[in-house]
């Protein structure tokens, strides 16, 4: 069961906001947990209904928005029986009331898992929670994002002794949950419509029009008939009157301006949206006119390799330092740029520490796919020179953007890692270091390996993965070609570094759920800047850890901070001075493999005092 991140941004008011026409008859922000006189009917064998944050109450598959102090059902977690997990208000009188409403933020995807699908609904009892009866049905939505909702409560109007209760269903599965706070029942009065939300991408791509689209709910007593909303963004702005709706108690329209944001390069843009006026007058509760949301742009471009087109993506933080270190990030086999923004975050990483970043798109090989061309055994036909795609593309950013030159770093996921391993090996000049994710080190690139200069490494790799071996495929046995174990590829590297193991460890097992835990192995040379560290995900597979997979490191944060402590100034392969008295401690063949050489073979010569010579063998 896997639930993906949406790109869509939600904001939603704090129904805090009252005004002095509307009569508060409850209201909950949870911020000490679930109060006294709230109670709760449940059948799971978790407890039901839990307060906490939403990083407390998540799990591996149903992941909840941040929203402070909240409470939730985790079905997911607790694979247990909550077909009846009610939650249930304290005792409210309603018998000198004319009409009213309950009014609270919700979290709930409405999902279906193996034929089951979960509900949540607001039901009432009025024999003091012997019977139940609905009131509504949430709809669900999987954008990744909190709502909010305004439920009209004229069927227990004039009614004495009301409970209240939000009821969650997992409909006999293992479905996500809910998720709700800032709940209120209040009866309404005089004049207010609430901005209850905008539904704005928070990633767009650059030069484009964006829609702004919003919604808004009569939380008052008074029908509307217009209202109007202006909205603001750097040195843009724009007001425009929505006519000819009705809107009763608890209604709600979403309006929709069409191209209202536009955006021409990468950067950050705060957009301010307010209703500015209610049936030509001035709303009587103006705390909750008004919503604000922060939009990333992505630049999309084209760079010319000879008489191709190829796409690219480029992020620089608008507050981003002058000569700005770049960081490349290659996609997958049959993935593309787009993707690897959504779930590496490299974008909030570069807000964060002051880089930019760039997407690269590969290009369609004969099955239809995209792909980076590291010589994959289907790949005979493909003649694609990616490398130089690359090194192109990379001088094209420093010269446009006034980019750190020295300070151009890459990593990617399975066939982007791959494609690491040969920047690493043909690019040294250009790359000043890499982090494959889930990458392979094919054969025929570490048979002519031969960079200038010592590009540092991290691998990140877990022992399960079912499609680039963590064993290795010498023998082609797959289909991708032929390529060591991930721990021979380190010590190819090793080895023609001339480096030694310096630390070795363990991370945290932070999250047990995930079923894995991560080992470390950094070698080096002290006073040097090779370096070639391996992170072997015990039990993990393919995958990026931090966005699925192994949630105990940040694949994305590990690849920047190893990059940032990084040495500035490359090392020529080699250029560790051998000593006068240096004696040969072993040769091997690429693979780190202790061998006695054969004439015309290529090995790697390891001296005493650390030195490492790559040459044929003449013995």
């Amino acid at each position: 069961m896997i639930k993906r991140a949406s790109l869509l941004f939600f904001s939603f008011i704090s129904v805090a906001h009252l005004g002095m026409s509307q009569t508060v008859l409850l209201q909950e922000t949870f911020d000490d947990g679930i109060p006294a006189g709230w109670s709760q009917q449940t059948l799971a064998t978790d407890g039901g209904w839990l307060s906490g944050t939403s990083a407390e109450l998540e799990s591996q598959w149903w992941t909840i928005a941040p929203h402070g102090q909240i409470v939730a059902t985790n079905d997911d977690g607790c694979d247990c029986d909550k077909s009846e997990d009610y939650l249930i208000l304290p005792e409210l009188d309603f018998s000198g009331v004319d009409n009213a409403m309950l009014a609270f933020s919700t979290y709930f995807d409405g999902g279906t898992y193996e034929g089951n699908t979960e509900g949540a609904f607001i039901e009432y009892s009025l024999d003091g929670g012997e019977s139940w009866m609905l009131m509504q049905a949430l709809i669900g939505s999987d954008d990744g994002a909190w709502g909010f909702e305004a439920v009209d409560l004229e069927d227990v109007v004039g009614q004495s002794s009301v409970h209240l209760a939000f009821r969650y269903n997992d409909g006999g599965g293992w479905l996500y949950g809910w998720a709700i706070d800032d709940v209120s029942v209040l009866e309404p009065g005089g004049l207010d419509l609430a901005l209850t939300g905008l539904d704005v991408a928070n990633i767009v791509i650059a030069p484009s029009q964006q829609d702004l689209v919003g919604t808004v709910i009569n939380l008052g007593a008074d029908t509307i008939s217009s209202y109007t909303i202006a909205w603001s963004m750097g040195g843009e702005s724009g007001e425009v009157t929505i006519d000819g709706v009705s809107l009763a108690t608890a209604d709600s329209d979403e309006f929709e301006l069409s191209g209202a944001l536009p955006f021409e390069v990468s950067g950050n843009e705060s957009v301010l949206v307010e209703v500015v006026s209610v049936n030509g007058g001035t709303d009587d509760v103006a705390g909750n006119n008004s919503q604000s949301v922060e939009i990333t742009s992505i630049f999309y471009g084209e760079y010319a390799e000879g008489k191709e087109l190829r796409e690219y993506y480029y992020y620089e933080p608008s507050d981003a330092p002058d000569n700005c270190p770049l960081v490349f990030v290659f996609h997958g086999y049959s993935g593309d740029a787009e993707g690897m923004i959504q779930f590496t975050d490299f974008n909030n990483l570069a807000d964060e520490h002051g880089f930019a970043v760039c997407y690269p798109q590969g290009t369609e090989d004969g099955q239809g796919e995209q792909f980076w061309n590291v010589g994959y055994a289907f790949h005979e036909n493909e003649y694609i020179d990616d490398v130089a795609f690359a090194t192109g593309l990379r001088q094209s950013l420093i010269d446009t953007h006034g980019l750190d030159a020295s300070k151009v770093f890459a990593t990617g996921f399975s066939n982007g890692g791959d494609f690491c391993y040969l920047l690493a090996c043909e690019a040294s000049t250009e790359f000043r270091a890499v982090a494959p994710i889930a990458g392979i080190l094919m054969s025929d690139i570490q048979a002519e390996c031969s960079p200038e200069y010592m590009v540092p490494i991290l691998e990140i790799h877990g022992t399960a993965d079912d499609v680039s071996l963590y064993e290795g495929d010498l023998e082609n046995l797959d289909g991708w070609g032929s390529y060591p174990s991930t721990p021979d590829a380190m010590a190819f590297f090793v080895n023609l570094f001339g480096i030694s193991l310096q630390e070795e460890g363990a991370f945290p097992d932070a999250v047990p759920w995930d079923e894995s835990t991560v080992d470390y192995q950094k070698w080096g040379l002290d006073g040097s800047c090779p370096q070639v560290w391996l992170y072997t995900v015990q039990g993990g597979g393919h995958s990026w850890p931090g966005a699925w997979g192994n949630q105990d490191i940040d694949a994305s944060l590990e690849a920047w901070q190893f990059f940032a402590q990084a040495c500035s100034e490359p090392m020529s392969v080699g250029e560790i001075v051998p000593s006068g008295d240096r004696t040969v401690v072993r040769v091997t063949d690429l693979l780190g493999r202790e061998i006695e050489p054969e004439p015309g073979v290529l090995v790697l010569i390891q001296y005493s005092d650390g030195s490492v010579e790559k040459r044929l063998s003449a013995e």
